[in-house]
């Protein structure tokens, strides 16, 4: 009787392994093992003023992409019309306001005056006022800023220890953070891509592993089988 139950203790492992490396290839996915992309984050701090300026570190090229024009070194096509908007009290047009105000963005950002919100004004006849209305800093950053608590792993990894690496990209990169009262976006700081998704060798031991767990699931169903379990 006890040789019987430490066959199908056997069995009951054996299967258990087998099945688990039978489901390498998931665990290895999940883990990005082999994966020969690399990526390194680091988080740097922006800082809000109230004249309507902010410095930020080196390297945070991108302040938050809720933000138009929240970024001096690389400005986007809207960031140019919306600067022109804002130079020119506005711009009327003809046609819905949704399709105007639907943008990307939430608020536009002019350096030395601050945040502003899109908006429209219908004059009637189907023509409508484009502008920008000023929102209080306040408001706006409690709006687009991301709790360092709701941030994702990834994020407050970097927060916590000045540094995190991956092989993908980082979710909630280049978004602001704010974390004990202080803003942060978490940026790139250097990256390696290749074209393969894996290295040969890894996808060689995932077949060699799914083959040795096919056999581990045999032997132990057949050693259950054998002990009646």
């Amino acid at each position: 009787m006890t040789q019987s139950l430490t066959e199908r203790q056997w069995g009951t492992l054996l299967v258990v392994a087998g099945f688990a490396l039978l489901l390498n290839p998931f665990v290895v996915g999940a883990l990005d093992i082999g994966d020969p992309d690399s990526y390194a984050y680091e988080p740097k701090e922006a800082t809000f003023h109230d004249n309507g300026t902010y410095d930020a570190a080196d390297g945070a090229d991108a302040i938050d992409p809720a933000v138009a024009c929240l970024d001096e070194y690389l400005p986007t096509r809207s960031c140019t019309l919306e600067r022109a908007v804002h130079a020119n009290g506005g711009v009327v047009y003809d046609g819905l306001p949704q399709r105007v105000l639907s943008t990307d963005y939430w608020y536009v950002y002019v350096y030395g005056e601050g945040f502003f919100e899109p908006n429209s004004l219908d004059w009637g006849n189907g023509t409508h006022e484009y502008g920008l209305e000023p929102v209080d800093q306040s408001r706006a950053l409690a709006a687009i800023a991301v709790s360092s608590d709701d941030a994702s792993n990834g994020v407050r990894t970097a927060l916590e220890t000045g540094e995190y690496r991956t092989s993908d990209p980082l979710d909630g990169a280049d978004e602001l953070v704010v974390r004990d009262g202080s803003y942060y976006v978490v940026t790139a700081t250097s990256y390696s891509t290749t074209e393969g998704e894996r290295r040969t060798v890894v996808l060689v031991l995932q077949w060699i592993a799914g083959l040795g767990g096919g056999w581990l699931v045999l032997r132990g169903q057949r050693l259950r089988v054998t002990a009646g379990g």
